[in-house]
């Protein structure tokens, strides 16, 4: 199984500068400024939502981005500043340094759909419609201070006297969820700061 890449950062719009124009991301209280190459690629490491929970690994984004980018010096410079991260099996020290933010509000479900939940804007309407796990992780996951937090919470819900689950368990599937928000532009990560 190939490494699934995350983009990390919340996009803070285009800047000038006196070195010209460039696209900013923060993690925590930093900003890192980003060339058109870079922003690409990282913008790429979101995935694509019809790609569901399924993991997006190098090899989708390499597919994505053709000959347009440079995905090679691109990620090396996004891994130098954290701005992606991999998740190659081990999901427990992942969801322990990073927290996720969201976008928009919720919407509901509806009596058509009851185990479906929309996310997006009063008025303007649906970005993304999640399952109840997608929907809780993002719904929860903004005021918990680490993913791990989250985990934690999950497996404490979904244990029960016949059946136990670990935090460990449930970090393996939050990234699934975690990968349809991001993908859907409903959530970001970040970089757990300490003060």
């Amino acid at each position: 199984m190939s490494a699934t890449i995350f983009p990390v950062g919340h996009y803070t719009g285009l800047r000038s500068s006196d070195d010209g124009p460039a696209h900013t991301v923060r993690i925590g209280w930093r900003q890192h400024r980003l060339d058109e190459n870079a922003f690409g690629t990282w913008v790429l490491a979101h995935g694509l939502p019809a790609n569901g929970k399924a993991a997006w690994a190098e090899a989708d984004l390499r597919a994505q981005a053709g000959d347009s980018l440079d995905v090679t010096a691109a990620l090396r410079k996004l891994a130098g500043e954290d701005l992606i991260t991999t998740v190659d099996g081990d999901a427990e020290t992942f969801a322990r340094t990073h927290r996720l933010g969201i976008y928009f509000v919720g919407l509901g479900n509806s009596p058509q759909e009851p185990d479906q939940f929309a996310i997006g804007l009063p008025g303007l309407g649906t970005a993304a419609t999640v399952d109840s796990d997608s929907y809780e992780l993002w719904q929860w996951g903004s005021i918990a201070p680490t993913l791990w937090h989250s985990c934690e919470l999950r497996a404490s819900v979904t244990s029960r006297d016949d059946r136990t689950v670990s935090a460990h368990d449930a970090a393996g599937e939050i990234l699934g969820d975690l990968r349809l928000l991001v993908a859907s532009g409903c959530a970001y990560l970040d970089a757990v700061v300490s003060d």
